[in-house]
């Protein structure tokens, strides 16, 4: 048996160890408000305990490796092939507590970064981008949102690195020969996407039209000239045969979250290319949170029970999750091991290697496991999970295990 598949081992019934600590709280609690609600996850639970780790732990392979891996890790060292994956297959809407649940993330990250900026980070960034309408910002835009007057400037342009390494920006530079200011020689730093990633904007959020509208647009030739961005343009051609390039109001800060996630694909084996045991801990985190939610059963309610009638409720989109499933007991010896099962079949030993009880490790899954609250919905005194895709399609691996159980009883 090899080293890694040793770990595997020890992981699985890790994980094992902590679905029977799950269970023996669960039978010792007795809060519930629904009906049959601890007898379903009871039941979940049962299932998980005895088939999850059958053939080297297959089903959860499935769940991580087939579910998440393939649609928000893409297994390309091609950060542009990627990007476009993850943007073609996720949308805000589709994915809103995923997307939510990232946000909450990187904006931690980006605001340990940049602890002086004000303001949701991420949100700021876009904006400033979409304000340019040439997915370029020049660099004293960025000492204006995030720098620190109590720091020197040479300070926040590392701070700033760091905050455009973590989506994967690229930086270049426009040399005037004369500044109108000035009249001197003066470079201009832009940060920007990469190629790749400027050819998938240019294609999905860039709007050409030929209004007379000049203000705060790039003027580009009619006849075949491509969309120069990052520079003020004024190509010498008649009014009539001019067209003007300006982003679409698409464009938001599923783009940054795609990009990061892409960044992450590509670069998962360089810990610092990806914010090292910070960022490992979080992700690993947040996707083992997402299986945890998966995991949990869909639960039927009486037809005149409260929460049916309530008008924010949707009963085919969502389902509810009672207090008690979510308590720090039962929570907590489940969370741990998924955790470091996700980290290994993310990024193998050295992810795993980062999954370390260290008091800031347990502060990142302490806040990944709070998020749950902002991104679900609380209706009547109870917590309800909106069913996005994700989530059907891990819950579709146990209705296979549900009725492969049936049919054995059966025979």
């Amino acid at each position: 048996m090899s080293i890694l598949e040793s770990k595997w081992e020890e992981l699985l019934e890790a994980f094992s160890e902590g679905l029977e600590e799950a269970i023996v709280e669960l039978k010792n609690k007795n809060v519930e408000n629904i009906p049959g609600a601890r007898d379903a996850l009871l039941d979940r639970l049962d299932i998980l305990r005895t088939q999850f780790p059958r053939n080297d732990g297959e089903l959860l392979k499935r769940a991580i490796d087939n579910t998440i891996q393939n649609a928000f890790f893409p297994n390309t060292s091609n950060l542009a092939v990627a990007f476009s994956k993850i943007l073609k297959s996720r949308t805000h809407e589709q994915d809103f507590i995923i997307n939510e649940l990232l946000n909450g993330f990187i904006t931690s990250k980006a605001k340990a970064i940049a602890s002086y900026a004000q303001g949701p980070i991420i949100d700021r960034i876009v904006e400033a981008f979409a304000n340019r309408n040439d997915f370029h910002i020049v660099d004293h835009q960025f000492y204006a949102m995030f720098g620190d007057p109590n720091n020197p400037r040479s300070y926040i342009k590392k701070q700033l690195q760091e905050l455009i390494n973590l989506f994967g920006l690229v930086s270049k530079e426009h040399i005037v020969d004369r500044d109108k200011r000035t009249s001197e020689k003066k470079v201009y730093t832009f940060y920007t996407f990469p190629p790749g990633i400027l050819a998938i904007l240019q294609e999905k959020y860039i709007i050409i039209d030929k209004t007379d509208n000049e203000e705060n647009r790039n003027e580009i030739g009619e006849d075949g000239g491509e969309i120069e961005l990052g520079i003020s343009i004024n190509k010498k051609s008649e009014k009539n045969n001019l067209v003007y390039a300006h982003i679409s109001e698409a464009f938001d800060r599923n783009v940054f979250i795609s990009l990061f996630l892409a960044n992450l694909a590509i670069n998962r084996k360089d810990l610092e290319k990806i914010g090292g045991s910070f960022t490992i801990n979080g992700i690993s985190a947040i996707f083992a949170l997402i299986l945890l939610l998966s995991f949990m059963p869909k639960l039927t309610v009486r037809v005149n029970h409260p929460i049916l009638k309530d008008p924010s409720f949707d009963n085919d989109n969502m389902s509810i999750i009672p207090k008690s499933w979510m308590m720090r007991q039962i929570l907590e010896s489940l969370f741990e091991p998924l955790i470091k099962i996700v980290a290994f079949r993310l990024g193998g030993g050295r992810w795993l290697n980062n999954i370390i009880d260290t008091d800031i490790n347990k502060k990142i899954h302490n806040q990944i496991r709070f998020l749950l609250k902002d991104v679900n919905k609380w209706i009547l005194g109870n917590l309800c999970r909106v069913e996005i895709p994700i989530f059907v399609e891990i819950a579709n691996i146990f209705t296979e295990v549900t009725l492969g159980l049936d049919r054995d009883e059966d025979t």
